[in-house]
């Protein structure tokens, strides 16, 4: 028998047929152990199951993605997909994940998967370090990245935040190679030059700054990266956008807020009312979906990043101005949040929210709106999910609400990040 007959069997099963998790582990490890690093995807797997595996795993995340992207878009990432076999690995055990999750949250298949993430990190590991051009080592980043999101999604974020945090050297690596994404800050030390860099066509370093800057806001740890603010992110996408929802004006300034919070000196950090003037200034940029007439998924959209506008306020008064939730701008924007959150609510776009109502949840000051936040919170889980699995956050707003917010008492933002490292410790 062909050493790959069991993995292109299962390439081409039906989507409707619930996979055999022995099957799976057997395929996974016959290509694992079997396929020379040298060898490329595109050699020993013919296109169309590859564009099966990856057709699967897209149709299985769709739903949940910001808009679909631009053809033009699809095109080069599928190009990219198909001469990776690294991310191909990734998405095989991903569809058959969330299908699984789909069907049995704490079932045998569910946790068989999961197990396979640590073992094809362990292979992206090597690979990377021996990779022989740097296309194959940004492959190897993506993937593991991709393996990070599981990890949040289906796991925990303790566990997906270690694999973001193992990640780092590599993404370091990348950015070395190209001089135009860090600078020389004051003292000799070397800065990742965030706006070049969600800028640059390097889709893996992109996503890595996502991750970092959505973990520092909701985790209130210091970014792994020190940044440089140097020059102006392109207004209208950081590319990322149709998939997760974050403007790319309000990604540098949260990312601003996190880096002063970790003590980070970098000019011009320490104006907070500069970046409240951006953030107002700032206005959605209305997105056109091929096919698609301005409607209530046209409206959905302009809603979460409205949202994301009031998180970034609140994040500057409350993480930088240090005020309590007490505030009334802070105050302000969380009726605003909660006004857009409604009109999201019943929509698979409704996952972008999931920031939204943490903050929401620091500024709750009745029970009924605590309860209305925790359930949310709870919803985020399984294949409905952003990118962090949300009942973990439930316990961090709980010890909140029954510590320092007691009976609705005012709460800063270190009360919140104090509350997570006792609930919800990385």
């Amino acid at each position: 028998m062909h050493p790959f007959s069991g993995i292109e069997e299962s390439f081409e099963a039906a989507p409707d047929i619930r996979p055999n998790m022995d099957h799976l582990s057997q395929s996974l490890h016959i290509l694992l152990a079997s396929i020379p690093p040298s060898v490329k995807a595109p050699e020993i797997t013919k296109e169309s199951r590859m564009l099966g595996i990856i057709n699967e795993y897209q149709m299985q995340r769709v739903t949940y993605w910001f808009m679909i992207p631009p053809i033009s878009v699809r095109d080069s990432m599928m190009n990219r997909l198909k001469a990776s076999k690294t991310m191909i690995w990734a998405m095989h055990l991903g569809a058959n994940l969330f299908r699984e999750l789909g069907e049995d949250l704490h079932g045998t298949g569910t946790l068989s998967c999961i197990r396979w993430i640590d073992k094809l990190d362990q292979r992206f590991d090597s690979y990377f370090y021996n990779s022989s051009t740097l296309d194959d080592a940004a492959d190897c980043l993506l993937a593991e990245l991709e393996l990070a999101f599981l990890r949040f999604a289906t796991v925990n974020i303790t566990s997906g935040y270690a694999m973001l945090r193992k990640a780092l050297p590599k993404f370091l690596c990348l950015v070395a190679t190209d001089p135009n994404l860090y600078t020389e800050h004051f003292g000799g030390n070397l800065v990742v030059c965030l706006p070049r860099v969600l800028g640059a066509p390097q889709y893996e370093l992109k996503r890595f700054i996502i991750y970092d800057v959505a973990t520092a806001l909701v985790l209130g740890t210091s970014p792994l990266v020190e940044y440089g603010y140097y020059g102006e992110c392109d207004p209208t996408s950081h590319g990322l956008e149709w998939i997760h929802g974050v403007p790319t004006t309000l990604v540098e300034i949260i990312s601003q807020v996190s880096s002063w919070r970790a003590g980070f000196r970098v000019t011009p950090l320490d104006d907070w009312q500069n970046l409240e003037r951006r953030v107002l200034a700032w206005q959605p940029q209305p997105v056109a979906v091929e096919g698609e007439s301005f409607g209530t998924e046209s409206v959905a959209r302009l809603a979460v990043q409205e949202g994301w506008r009031h998180v970034a306020l609140v994040y500057i008064y409350m993480g930088m101005c240090g005020v309590s939730s007490h505030d009334t701008r802070v105050q302000a924007s969380i009726r605003q949040i909660v006004q857009l959150g409604e009109t999201v609510a019943k929509l698979p776009i409704g996952v972008h929210m999931f920031v939204h109502c943490v903050v929401v949840g620091m500024g709750a000051r009745y029970e009924k709106h605590r309860s209305m936040v925790r359930k949310r919170l709870f919803a985020f889980k399984g294949t409905h999910v952003w990118f962090f699995h949300g009942p973990e956050f439930c316990l961090v707003l709980d010890h909140l609400w029954h510590g320092v917010g007691m009976g609705g008492a005012p709460v800063t933002w270190d009360d919140y990040v104090r509350s997570r490292q006792v609930a919800l410790p990385v």
